[in-house]
């Protein structure tokens, strides 16, 4: 009874992981600028999933033009990790009018095909950005949230009491740290 409780509560969580409505992934869709080869570029019909921070957008006639910090996207939720290195720049073009000042220091993941290249500078050096054409995508919102260290426990040296004088706050209480997430 116990195996199957612990299953389906397992079963349950799962469940709550799932990427957003169009961003879901197959074996076959890109997820890292890495695993792009010139193969994919002469194809133009390679299915991609990359997310990251917007550095720049600009709005044209019938699309938006985005300039996106590449990130790591986790598997299950589709959402840049934050605290990662970046792995280079891509250009994602978002079909119809988004405003470029909603868009500016947020994070988003796209699903779209590779379309090629696009010459641009990065200060002074020359860069190649790939090409997205998006077809679905997912601005995520950050929120900041306090938290506290897990070491940071009254009993964690083996002494009743207090703890350890020394990682405690002004007033004798451990100060929270604070860190983004994305929803």
């Amino acid at each position: 009874m116990k195996k199957i409780f612990l299953f389906l509560n397992a079963l349950c969580l799962a469940a709550c992981v799932n990427p957003p409505k169009g961003l879901e992934k197959d074996a076959f869709t890109i997820q890292s600028l890495r695993d792009i080869d010139q193969d994919h570029y002469r194809c133009k019909c390679k299915k991609v999933r990359l997310g990251g921070k917007v550095l720049a957008a600009t709005a044209l006639k019938n699309q938006t033009k985005v300039e996106v910090l590449s990130l790591p996207v986790a598997s299950y939720s589709a959402k840049p990790v934050i605290d990662s290195q970046s792995d280079g720049r891509f250009i994602a073009y978002l079909p119809g009018f988004v405003d470029p000042e909603a868009l500016k220091n947020e994070y988003i993941t796209v699903l779209g095909v590779l379309s090629g290249k696009e010459s641009g500078k990065i200060d002074q050096a020359n860069y190649e950005y790939p090409v997205i054409q998006v077809n679905a995508y997912k601005q995520w919102q950050q929120r900041q949230e306090y938290y506290y260290d897990d070491y940071m426990d009254d009993y964690w040296d083996g002494r009743f009491g207090w703890g350890r004088p020394y990682i405690w706050g002004r007033w004798g209480y451990p100060e929270p740290k604070r860190r983004t997430v994305l929803y």
